[in-house]
């Protein structure tokens, strides 16, 4: 467990220009549901992993009565449907976020400004990646400053327009808001909706009276 009441899965994006991506799933004991409540649920490929780990923590899929959703890129939304399906659970993502594929319309110098990547690693991961186009129909559409369970909802734009982060006054869930790869950075530019946005929010994030910081992707903070 990260804190009293928040466990992280641990989960793999294999082949993500060059290099294996990690996804930090964050599972909240007791969600406004009564049930889990699962941060962001990873990719389809993913989903028997996430079993393992609920089954390892003696709960199942059944057990989730609440997914929210930080943004709406697809290792984000992967498994939500499916989720939803098998648990009922409500689905909650903000108001002004939106699927918009043509984000991922990138060329090579972008993405070798960012990451050391071959062309051919740059090709096989557009390739892959176009082909992801998972749909989310969420129950609930946010504003921010509502409160999940003991979280508050934080309305952070910049990497998409209605990207939003969690915070119980310890533990801060921040999706793609922050990522920590050598170091705490504001999201990777070339798939920010508004980059200057996102550095903004990125400052406020990491000035937070945190205790446990989760990013999505890299090493979780502790402090």
């Amino acid at each position: 467990m990260v804190s009293r009441k928040v466990r992280v899965m641990e989960l793999t994006e294999k082949n993500f220009f060059g290099m294996d991506l990690n996804h930090n799933v964050a599972i909240i004991d007791k969600g406004p549901g009564g049930g889990l409540m699962m941060v962001d649920t990873s990719l389809p490929e993913n989903l028997d992993n996430i079993e393992r780990y609920l089954k390892s923590w003696r709960y199942s899929i059944e057990d989730i009565s609440d997914i929210v959703i930080t943004h709406f890129h697809p290792d984000h939304i992967g498994n939500a449907m499916e989720i939803k399906k098998r648990s009922k659970a409500r689905i909650y993502a903000h108001e002004l976020e939106e699927i918009n594929y043509n984000s991922f319309n990138l060329t090579y110098e972008q993405v070798r400004e960012e990451f050391p990547v071959s062309e051919k690693e740059f090709l096989e991961t557009m390739n892959r990646i176009s082909k992801m186009k998972y749909s989310i129909v969420p129950d609930v559409r946010l504003r921010g400053g509502e409160m999940l369970g003991d979280f508050k909802v934080l309305h952070v734009p910049g990497h998409t327009k209605g990207h939003i982060a969690l915070f119980d006054g310890e533990t801060l869930i921040v999706g793609d808001a922050v990522r920590n790869y050598n170091g705490l950075k504001p999201p990777v530019k070339f798939f920010s909706w508004d980059y200057g946005k996102a550095v903004e929010s990125f400052n406020y994030l990491i000035n937070l009276p945190y205790k446990y910081l989760i990013p999505y992707h890299g090493n979780v903070i502790v402090r």
